[in-house]
């Protein structure tokens, strides 16, 4: 049984022989593409994409006295000394809704697909799992700031409806391209919450929100593609609307707000669960046995009551986190002694 294959059976709870792995330094069954090329305008050419003191950007956000750069739709992104990806510090219609016109997305370029077709990858042994462009929050979150976009949950959900719309437009552009390339997956990152709640409650995010995950998720399970959403923070109250909305696979950093037991109780014969040991709570406290214990509870979870709804993985980054790549290697070692399911 190739990694494909391996990876399939765990989404789909089809008798896997074991869970799955995407770890950096050994056992790998999953391969990453890019989902997406732009053609852009002259104007979306000029902006600058690398993160830099420019004076024209920073006449923009006055207040600001950092790094900066732009995105390919205007968004101004902000930091300091380097350190981090950066937040978003104006977005193109943070001024109001009578600027949504200049919310502009580029053109997909078509040929892109052709040359991920030449790839191969239907023929790959790995599963094949694209990053996906767009989010159905985060999106409006950069372009209207997150306190703007709150409140328009509240006050404003037609133009929230428009902005979904030109979202859910260019995904479908996107799916209908990676239909042919002999992808997977897609994983959309979508962060839905605080320490323990979300940021809005059920009802506004199943009336807002919910159609356009399910849009999507239409849209790629109509071309045999499975969905996988990352989000950060606690979106409990959110996990089952998102599986009916089509959603497959949730990637979460921080299982520990939830607990393993919880999810693999609660939902794992429905959606697979894609995860490192929690990088808040577990991995940087260094504590050998802790990382260790609650990486073997994760694998037990997972392959004895979801029966094999799990995916061990890596965090991409560990010195963003102040992790050891050897407390890194504890989790990972129990994952790949614990990965066979009877």
């Amino acid at each position: 049984m190739n990694s494909k294959e391996v990876i399939r059976r765990v989404i789909e709870h089809d008798s896997p022989c074991r869970i799955g792995h995407d770890f950096s330094k050994c056992s790998n069954d999953i391969s990453w593409v890019s989902g997406v090329r732009f053609i852009e305008n002259d104007n979306q050419k000029l902006r600058l994409r690398n993160w830099g003191r420019h004076i024209e950007i920073l006449k923009k956000v006055p207040d600001f006295n950092g790094e900066v750069m732009e995105d390919v739709v205007g968004n101004i992104y902000g930091r300091f000394e380097g350190k981090t990806k950066g937040e978003c510090i104006k977005g193109i219609i943070s001024d109001g809704w009578e600027n949504l016109d200049l919310y502009s997305i580029p053109e997909i370029d078509i040929n892109y697909y052709e040359e991920m077709k030449d790839r191969k990858y239907a023929d790959s042994d790995k599963y094949i799992l694209s990053s996906f462009p767009f989010s159905v929050f985060s999106n409006l979150r950069d372009a209207r700031l997150m306190h703007n976009a709150l409140m328009d949950t509240a006050i404003d959900t037609e133009n929230i409806a428009k902005f979904l719309d030109k979202i859910c437009e260019k995904s479908l552009q996107v799916i209908e391209g990676l239909s042919r390339t002999g992808c997977n997956a897609i994983i959309m990152a979508d962060d839905w919450g605080t320490q323990d709640r979300t940021f809005i409650s059920p009802e506004s995010f199943r009336e807002i929100f919910k159609p356009a995950y399910k849009v999507i998720a239409d849209a790629l399970h109509k071309v045999n593609m499975k969905f996988m959403l990352h989000s950060c923070g606690c979106i409990y109250e959110f996990i089952d609307d998102m599986i009916d909305a089509g959603i497959d696979v949730f990637q979460f950093d921080q299982v520990e707000v939830y607990g393993s037991e919880v999810l693999a109780r609660e939902f794992g014969d429905r959606a697979t669960f894609y995860s490192s040991v929690d990088i808040q709570k577990v991995l940087p406290t260094g504590n050998r046995e802790y990382i260790e214990k609650t990486a073997l509870e994760m694998a037990d979870n997972f392959r004895n009551i979801s029966r094999g709804g799990f995916i061990a993985k890596d965090y991409p980054s560990y010195n963003d986190i102040n992790v050891k790549e050897e407390w890194a290697d504890w989790a990972r070692d129990v994952f790949l002694k614990n990965s066979s399911i009877n």
